[in-house]
């Protein structure tokens, strides 16, 4: 079964009008201008070129065992190949074993098992408790970042 075709027949188009390649020339002009409106009001250029200059940021969050370390090493090591230039940042005070460098660690400032005792916690909230420690001091990693 073709989606794409049962989606054009119950749209009663042809199936090459409805081809992203010919997306352009469809779009009337009152749409274009929409979406240029609605780029301008983003920031977000026509072309690309002004994206390579601005940082793409990645957050990766996830249940325990989901793959969230797996799929960073991963990225680390493909951005380090390819020579893009990277910066790892691990909030996750409960990781055993990084198996990548990180820039900045919370496990250099927050020791998750010292907090689970000092405040009589389950592991859940140690996490969280060692976030919000952590979060008081984000001006501080905000600033070393941007040196």
């Amino acid at each position: 079964m073709d989606i794409d075709s049962d989606f054009q027949k119950s749209n009663n188009q042809p199936a090459e009008e409805s081809s992203s390649m010919q997306m352009d020339s469809q779009v009337s002009g009152d749409e274009k201008e929409k979406l240029m409106e609605s780029m301008d009001k983003s920031n977000i250029e026509g072309t690309s070129t002004n994206f390579k200059k601005k940082p793409v940021i990645i957050i990766v969050v996830g249940m325990a065992g989901s793959g969230k370390t797996t799929f960073l090493h991963r990225l680390v090591c493909h951005t380090q190949a390819s020579d893009i230039r990277g910066y790892v940042i691990n909030i996750d005070p409960a990781v055993l074993i990084l198996p990548f460098g990180a820039n900045i660690d919370i496990r250099d400032t927050v020791r998750y098992k010292e907090v689970m005792k000092q405040f009589n916690l389950g592991p859940n909230g140690g996490i969280l408790t060692s976030l919000n420690l952590f979060a008081t001091k984000f001006d501080e990693v905000v600033q070393l970042i941007e040196s």
